[in-house]
């Protein structure tokens, strides 16, 4: 165990290790997380729901029983989307105010199969849709941590846990994670269950999560899959083969970020890797409107029981008339998108026939100022669209000192290749930040 390190700053790998070996138990982890978190609740307000009893009786519970999983005794924080047995669910909104459900969401379960303490719900935008919360950046309060896991994302940037659950449909764990400078992780759709996780557009809706490092949030892939041992990521001597991908929408992004990317690809090339140009498919200058045509229609069959239950007030007037307005949605435009987006995910999967991974932009810049907004997501929605799994990491701050981040693309399916590489990615980017 690191000794420099207070034990609740350790990264997931090394607090499980050392919870394993005996030499720190869970309770004193996620002590150290709770005195962290309520130093940091007063200006970072990240949580929805926090309870020192209820962690802390888990964590004793934890360092009574033989190993579970491979998280056995990790404090780790949940998006208030995921149904919690043991915590208030409200998804963000005040129409769910003291909302107690019976049973874990799947994500959830799974966690704590694998042995991890559920330290609390972490604050979201309401229903991953609108009205954003009051979590501020961890890097500078007066600028956004992003949406809409924008509890996670910060509480992970601040140490308090090494890991966190998000969500995505469009941007909600890319932008958040490159915002508050952590690793996210969005899987390919459909790898991990949704199940107990509030729905907004159910053919978009990922599970995935934030962590400090690749390794990292590749154990907590491994342990809401189930697996029962850790997954090698290192890529040892391979290097990738890079695709550079700016795409149509590159003029929304400001020329720190675009020439962070260039950075990042030099960075890349002088370790080995092999670089070329990506031109993007003629389909992809589409992919904004088919993802939020689809998005729309979605939100609106989803979100209709709390429409019809809730008045206005409560549900606040801009989601209202999003969702009124989002009801207009044709089912031919929705169809019509759907077939869209999967034409073009068979277009970017060829693409991948000459390359392991595409770097790109994860959002425009850094965070903007202010908390009326979580922030551009046009990066995040055409690989949401197509489901590709993606990967934000950390590539230095920018000129305004917040976190600039950059985006890594794999092919669908191929989620442990595009980890394996983007731990060959942050390393080499690191080792030039050390230097």
């Amino acid at each position: 165990m690191n000794k420099s390190l207070s034990p609740h700053k350790l990264s997931a790998a090394s607090m499980a290790r050392a919870i394993r070996r005996g030499e720190v138990t869970s309770e004193e982890i996620v002590r150290g997380s709770l005195e962290h978190a309520a130093r940091s609740e007063r200006v970072l307000r990240a949580w929805h729901a926090l309870d020192a009893d209820t962690a802390l009786t888990q964590a004793a519970r934890r360092d009574l029983e033989h190993r579970k999983g491979l998280l056995h005794g990790v404090p780790i924080a949940v998006k208030d989307l995921s149904d919690t047995a043991d915590y208030d669910t409200s998804y963000g909104s005040p129409a769910y105010r003291g909302n107690r459900p019976a049973v874990d969401a799947a994500c959830v379960a799974a966690l704590r199969a694998a042995g991890a303490v559920i330290l609390g719900k972490t604050a979201t935008v309401e229903f991953g849709a609108s009205r954003p919360c009051e979590t501020t950046n961890p890097h500078n309060p007066n600028h956004t941590p992003g949406g809409s896991s924008a509890g996670s994302a910060a509480v992970v940037a601040d140490c308090q846990v090494p890991l966190a659950i998000g969500t995505q449909t469009g941007g909600s764990i890319i932008r958040p994670a490159s915002f508050c400078g952590v690793v996210g992780f969005k899987p390919t759709y459909g790898i991990l269950s949704p199940g107990g996780t509030k729905s907004y557009a159910w053919s978009l809706d990922t599970v995935g999560g934030f962590a400090n490092s690749v390794s990292d949030v590749s154990l907590l892939f491994d342990a809401l899959r189930g697996a029962e041992k850790v997954t090698e990521i290192s890529a040892g001597d391979q290097v990738p083969r890079v695709g550079i991908f700016l795409g149509p929408f590159k003029d929304v992004a400001s020329s720190q970020a675009i020439a962070r990317l260039i950075e990042v690809a030099s960075i890349c090339e002088r370790n080995g890797a092999t670089l070329c140009d990506i031109p993007a498919p003629t389909a992809f200058t589409y992919s904004l409107d088919w993802q939020r045509t689809i998005s729309r229609y979605e939100m609106a069959r989803s979100l209709l029981p709390e429409m019809l239950a809730f008045n206005e007030s409560t549900l606040g007037s801009d989601l209202y008339g999003e969702i009124q307005a989002s009801r207009l949605v044709s089912e031919g435009d929705y169809l019509r998108a759907k077939q869209g987006g999967f034409h073009l995910n068979e277009d970017l999967a060829q693409l991948f026939s000459d390359i392991d991974i595409l770097l790109t932009l994860s959002v425009p810049g850094e965070a903007p100022l202010g908390l009326h907004s979580t922030g551009d997501a046009t990066f995040c929605l055409s690989w949401s669209l197509v489901g590709m799994p993606t990967v934000n990491l950390p590539a230095g701050p920018g000129a305004g000192q917040l976190p600039l981040g950059i985006q890594l693309v794999g092919k669908r399916h191929h989620d442990e290749t595009l980890l394996r590489f983007a731990a060959w990615v942050e390393h080499v980017i690191n080792k030039v930040r050390k230097n």
